[in-house]
């Protein structure tokens, strides 16, 4: 009879065992997205007042890079340009190192997309993005309501390399290293610094995929898988058709643990 009781209290010390793991498994894969100070790196609201350049097809790099698959660089016009500070960088001790970027739209009647730029202090310049074409190619576009794209008071960008760019943030560059708000695109050949920064849907695919979506609201990730570590990430934000006073986004950043 001891014997039997003994069994008993056996198995009900493992059972309890085994919910305690569950309902820590449980809150941490439901808790809320953590940072490495405690809050969102950015959380600010973007509007129409915020693009720096456009119209124009390409993204800075060694060459014009197109804004989306296919583009034709050799004409001005389309996409008008953010470049936002996400002041934040993966944490390597995480299970899948990235950052998570939060958006949502209203008053967008056209196409979004998104490409990451990366920066490493020391180097002080931009000098890695993501590959937009081809094989290991990632982004992540938006599209609503298209409507014919519209003129903005903005210059399109001088060139396509060794230039500085301007940060939208109201805080400005996280490095402000220029002591003006802006940040340096360094790349020094075609082909260079593309296979290192992603954009992915799933951090357990951290070299990306393209995505093509309507919704006005979503989550993706980026993160460098290079032998470089990141200081920073800067998103290009490009939109085109119709931008006017109903536009706005919001980015929220966080560093998950």
């Amino acid at each position: 009879m001891e014997f039997r009781y003994k069994i008993a209290a056996a198995l009900a010390v493992f059972v309890l065992l085994i919910g305690v793991v569950f309902a820590i498994q449980w809150v941490y894969l439901n808790r809320e997205a953590s940072t490495t100070h405690g809050g969102y790196q950015l959380d600010e609201t973007f509007t129409v007042d915020d693009f720096s350049y456009g119209p124009q097809t390409w993204a800075p790099y060694a060459s014009k890079m197109p804004l989306i698959p296919g583009a034709d660089v050799n004409v001005n016009e389309g996409f008008y340009l953010m470049f936002v500070d996400l002041n934040a960088t993966s944490n390597l001790n995480a299970t899948f190192p990235r950052v998570q970027v939060d958006y949502a739209f209203s008053g967008l009647h056209g196409t979004a997309a998104f490409h990451v730029y990366g920066y490493i202090h020391a180097n002080g310049a931009i000098s890695w993005t993501n590959r937009v074409e081809g094989t290991g190619a990632s982004g992540y576009y938006v599209t609503m309501d298209p409507q014919p794209t519209n003129s903005l008071a903005v210059p399109i960008m001088e060139d396509h390399n060794h230039i500085f760019v301007k940060i939208a943030n109201d805080a400005g560059a996280t490095y402000n290293d220029n002591g003006n708000n802006t940040y340096y695109m360094k790349f020094e050949k075609e082909g260079g610094g593309l296979n290192s920064l992603h954009i992915t849907t799933d951090p357990r695919t951290p070299t990306g995929q393209v995505t093509n979506t309507n919704n006005s609201t979503g989550t993706f990730f980026v993160n460098f898988t290079g032998d470089r570590v990141q200081d920073n990430f800067i998103l290009l934000v490009a939109v085109n058709g119709a931008i006017g006073g109903d536009f706005q986004l919001n980015l929220k950043v966080s560093v998950p643990q």
